[in-house]
C-alpha cells in the first residue's frame, strides 16, 4: 500500500502548473515508495554555451529542485518553498532528454530534506543535488 498522498497523474498536473515547468517540459515518469523520477524533454534553448553544446548548469539545477520538491509533495501533497538548494556538476549534458530521480533524506513537519541525481540518455549521471525544503504550515 502507498502511503503517498499524490499520485503521477495529480503530480504532474501540478508540476505543470507553473509556467517555467511547462517551458522546461518537466514530466513525471515514475512515482514509487521510494521517491519520484521527473523528465526533462531537452531543446537548443537550454545551451549554454553554443559552441560546445552544453546544457545550461541553471536547468539542470531547476530540474534537481523540481524532483526533490516532488518527491516531498507526493509525501505531504502539495509543493512546498526551497529553503536551500546544492548542486554538484559531474560531467556536461549534451543534447538529449534528462532524467532526475529524486529521493526524500528526511521529512519533517517544518522542514524537509530530498536528494537528487540526473542522468542523461546513455544513463551517465550528470549532476546531483540536494535541497532543504519548508513543510510548514503556509509552505505551499
Amino acid at each position: 500500500m502507498s502511503d503517498n498522498v499524490l499520485g503521477a497523474a495529480e503530480m504532474e498536473a501540478r508540476l505543470r502548473v507553473a509556467p517555467f515547468s511547462r517551458w522546461m517540459d518537466l514530466r513525471v515518469t515514475a512515482l514509487d515508495e521510494q521517491g519520484v523520477e521527473v523528465g526533462l524533454t531537452w531543446r537548443d534553448e537550454m545551451i549554454s554555451n553554443p559552441t560546445a553544446r552544453i546544457t545550461h548548469g541553471g536547468v539542470l539545477a531547476a530540474l534537481i529542485d523540481a524532483a526533490a520538491d516532488f518527491a516531498i509533495a507526493a509525501k505531504i501533497g502539495r509543493p512546498v518553498p526551497t529553503v536551500d538548494l546544492r548542486i554538484d556538476y559531474h560531467r556536461p549534458a549534451a543534447p538529449g532528454d534528462l532524467r532526475a530521480r529524486a529521493t526524500i533524506v528526511r521529512l519533517g513537519s517544518t522542514m524537509a530534506v530530498a536528494e537528487a541525481e540526473i542522468f542523461d540518455a546513455d544513463g551517465r549521471m550528470v549532476a546531483s543535488g540536494r535541497g532543504t525544503y519548508f513543510t510548514g504550515d503556509g509552505g505551499s
